[in-house]
């Protein structure tokens, strides 16, 4: 018996020491602030108790994925692209015809007992699947044909999300798929022709495509004043609320706009604009260095890393909170559109806490795998990164 407690405590004790803890441990601070920032920016909200429950339960059931994943081999899930990128691409296709819509964003769907919005789980998903396969054609990567593969693959994941109306998500799935492609060392050119061609079908993106409610929040988010009683609501607001919070801000617990619920959605897109009311200019540094350490400790762990497919794993997760964070922020302080995008780990939201547990989990399998159980492709040569 005791020959066996030893053998868990020194497996206990090699779990741990294996485990980038940076990552986790910044994670977890910043998931526990976002439970006090729930929980002031819901105060005077009738379902006060639900959402901080649920914020809990998300960072419970965050780290306990977290477990799960950091001791699956990503090499071994990576075989398994296709099949995820299938189920992905369904579930996002279901969920952009027969979810719930709101706010022009059809990205939810009722499981009976709560919500769950699936492309949060889906980033994840994309940052394994288009790693492996970026990783796996390395030798040719600038090659058309190649290129073209990777282009189809991005588009399974992006076309739903698009379907759904959530631009904000479509955006981060941008960013990251820029970030591996030129982390990988996709030349330059490539990205020259595909922003000109962004740009030249723009005009055919605005009359044809997007609809009249996303057009509004496009021009009155940027100019707030032009409507300041619908569209330009919530960013004229969220700019007074982070302005008023001063130096200091006005004390936990005491913002005029949480407290008297007077700013919409507090306490999921704009719960920084919260933070700004109460914990002033010092609670925004605060989050944003913390946010901006998590994307750097991310990033850095490709340096421990045992193959390409790794290294893009974490530069791709890096990407995707980095992306993710500056949106948000910019839609609170007035200088991106209002396009319904969380603060990873501090807005409420079972499904985007738990997702971002979930990209922790896959950062930290990167970082515990073992050189001897690289059994695919061992002898093939990589190029260096």
């Amino acid at each position: 018996m005791r020959r066996r407690s030893g053998d868990l405590s020194q497996a206990v004790n090699d779990y741990f020491s294996s485990l980038d803890k940076w990552v986790l441990l910044t994670a977890i601070a910043l998931s526990v602030f976002g439970y006090f920032a729930i929980n002031t920016a819901t105060a005077a909200n009738a379902l006060h108790s639900r959402y901080v429950t649920i914020h809990l339960i998300g960072i419970v059931a965050g780290l306990m994925i977290v477990f799960v994943f950091s001791k699956m081999d990503y090499v071994i899930l990576g075989h398994f692209s296709i099949p995820i990128i299938v189920v992905c691409a369904a579930v996002l296709l279901f969920t952009a015809f027969f979810g719930e819509t709101v706010d022009g964003n059809t990205g939810w769907l009722d499981i009976g007992f709560t919500n769950v919005q699936p492309s949060e789980f889906a980033k994840t998903a994309f940052v394994l699947t288009f790693s492996t396969h970026v990783a796996r054609d390395y030798d040719v990567l600038n090659r058309p044909k190649t290129l073209l593969a990777l282009c189809f693959h991005f588009l399974a994941y992006f076309i739903p999300i698009f379907f759904q109306g959530d631009f904000g998500s479509a955006l981060i799935y941008c960013g990251t798929f820029v970030v591996i492609l030129y982390v990988a060392g996709v030349k330059y050119r490539y990205f020259i022709f595909a922003g000109v061609g962004i740009v030249a079908s723009f005009p055919i993106l605005w009359n044809f495509i997007l609809k009249d409610y996303h057009k509004k929040r496009i021009l009155f988010s940027l100019n707030p004043e032009l409507d300041p009683l619908d569209f330009g609501y919530q960013p004229i607001l969220s700019k007074i609320a982070i302005g008023s919070g001063g130096l200091t801000g006005m004390g936990y617990g005491e913002g005029v706009q949480s407290q008297n619920e007077l700013l919409p959605a507090s306490r999921t897109d704009f719960i920084y604009s919260v933070i700004g009311e109460e914990f002033g200019f010092v609670g925004c540094v605060a989050v944003l260095f913390a946010l901006a350490l998590l994307v750097f400790f991310l990033a850095r762990g490709a340096r421990h890393a045992k193959d390409d497919a790794g290294k893009l794993i974490c530069y791709g997760l890096a990407a995707m909170f980095g992306v993710q964070t500056l949106i948000n922020i910019g839609m609170c302080i007035g200088v991106s559109p209002v396009i319904g995008v969380t603060l990873p780990f501090i807005s409420a939201g079972g499904s985007s806490v738990v997702a971002s547990f979930l990209a922790i989990g896959l950062a930290e399998s990167v970082r515990m795998k073992p050189d001897l159980s690289l059994r695919f492709g061992a002898g093939r040569h990589r190029r260096k990164m």
